[in-house]
């Protein structure tokens, strides 16, 4: 079993949409003053995000934050491969789009962001991870589902008769002189 398998990086993903709720109850200026995200914001040259930490809109977003950890984290624990086989390549699409958009757009300030595309990026690489898991797991289930074994054989081949070896000659000499022509 791997590393990254699709559930690892699903219960990833779940841990950080709850952090990303937790800091908008708490105080989301942990995550916008972070140096890293500022470095990123700079080298990216987006303009800073500052936001109270008392802001209306912080209730919002950790109730759809939570959410969305809830939407992942139901479904890994039933084992439903099935539903992240058909919402992660979905989902992915989605926030490439997003990002892509909101980082053209230089002018529309309510996208064009650190915080806005830097959660995208975010977003899309543990989305990309959780697709890359899940196609190797389904192939990996696809092959064992189809796999010959020592069983479906015959113990023992019978050797051909010399009528059934004669036919097998000409018929490859047929073949042959066919492909000549």
């Amino acid at each position: 079993m791997a590393v990254l398998s699709s559930v690892n990086v699903t219960f990833f993903r779940v841990g950080f949409l709850s952090f990303l709720a937790f800091a908008c109850l708490k105080d989301v200026n942990i995550i916008l003053t972070n140096p890293s995200i500022l470095m990123f914001t700079q080298a990216l040259n987006l303009p800073v995000l500052t936001m109270s930490s008392y802001s209306a809109q912080l209730g919002l977003f950790a109730a759809v934050f939570s959410l969305m950890a809830i939407q992942d984290l139901v479904p890994l624990l039933e084992q439903n491969t099935q539903f992240f086989e058909s919402v992660v390549p979905i989902r992915l699409f989605f926030f490439f789009l997003l990002t892509a958009y909101a980082y053209c757009r230089a002018g529309n300030l309510f996208l064009h962001n650190n915080a806005v595309i830097i959660y995208g990026g975010c977003e899309v690489w543990i989305n990309f991870l959780i697709f890359s898991a899940v196609r190797d797991e389904k192939n990996e289930r696809f092959k064992l589902s189809n796999r010959v074994t020592l069983e479906d054989e015959p113990e023992f081949l019978e050797p051909l008769t010399e009528l059934e070896a004669s036919e097998m000659a000409a018929q490859v000499e047929e073949s042959n002189s066919s492909e000549e022509e």
